[in-house]
């Protein structure tokens, strides 16, 4: 009951950490030009739930009768599938997205813009063109992605989305890959003053690689900002294989002092918080 599907990955969540999530500007310093929305707005700083030593927690692994770490690292497994996700399987235009911030858009007409560059932090040459057209009270997006050389493809349509006027809100649509052009990942978002308040990951994709119905579909991750001690918190809902059914973990955490707590009855088999301190260490819960 214990063993959920997104455990077998925790030895290597570690690895997919390696783009940056520091916030950017959401505008571009040039005259009359269109806004981005947030990077964060496709990708969250998740690094309070990773082995960074500069994320003021403790790098050492306690290993107990659950898992190393306890109560912080069964949390950052549940959030490091998702985070994993991003940054692996659609690192490329996750990352194509955020370098977009590092250059001025060209006007088309016709409420059009246009982002066109290179892509930083890959091996292979990526280039990218996303365009933003103004439609009444929303911006379309348009994500369209190149590669040159070992395995290279045509442009490729590998997001879009949809953002308010005022860029508050909106939602993006991630496909899986050029070899498998179909919807993976939504993200639904909202903005609270100059950070994303609310945020929701859904697993769209219908078929797995086997062509076989992708269990997984409708799992989501839900991160938001609340008032109180913990003031943010993730909510998860995704598929357990062992169990064959979905299960719902809650976690809660204070984003200054790293302490946190997570909920999660088929895990631990109760309805109660189970706590962790600012080194991720395992404490009782007041």
């Amino acid at each position: 009951m214990k063993n959920w599907r997104v455990y077998g990955i925790s030895a290597i969540i570690a690895l997919f950490f390696t783009i940056s999530c520091e916030k950017s500007d959401d505008t571009i310093d040039a005259a009359n030009s269109l806004a981005l929305p947030l990077y964060e707005s496709m990708a969250i700083d998740f690094s309070d739930f990773t082995d960074d030593s500069n994320s003021g927690k403790s790098t050492a692994l306690v290993y107990n009768d659950k898992a190393p770490n306890g109560n912080w690292f069964f949390s950052q497994i549940v959030v490091g599938v998702w985070n994993s996700t991003l940054f692996t399987t659609l690192a490329v235009p996750v990352a194509s997205f955020k370098s977009a911030f590092a250059h001025s858009p060209e006007d088309l007409g016709d409420n059009i813009w246009q982002w066109t560059y290179q892509v930083d932090g890959f091996t292979s040459q990526y280039t990218a063109r996303l365009t933003g057209e103004v439609t009444g009270e929303e911006v379309l997006w348009k994500m369209y992605i190149t590669k040159i050389g070992i395995g290279a493809f045509e442009e490729f349509l590998w997001f879009s989305g949809s953002s308010a006027m005022d860029g508050n809100s909106g939602f993006w649509i991630l496909n899986q890959s050029p070899e498998n052009p179909v919807a993976m990942l939504r993200i639904d978002w909202e903005r609270t003053n100059d950070e994303i308040g609310n945020i929701r990951y859904t697993w769209v994709r219908e078929l797995d690689e086997q062509e076989n119905d992708d269990m997984f579909k409708d799992s989501y991750l839900e991160y938001g900002l609340q008032d109180g001690d913990f003031d943010a918190y993730f909510n998860a809902y995704a598929y357990d294989s062992n169990r064959q059914d979905f299960s719902d973990v809650r976690i809660e955490w204070n984003r200054e002092t790293f302490v946190g707590r997570v909920r999660a009855f088929n895990y631990f088999e109760d309805e109660e918080w189970h706590c962790w301190d600012g080194n991720g260490e395992d404490v009782p819960c007041e």
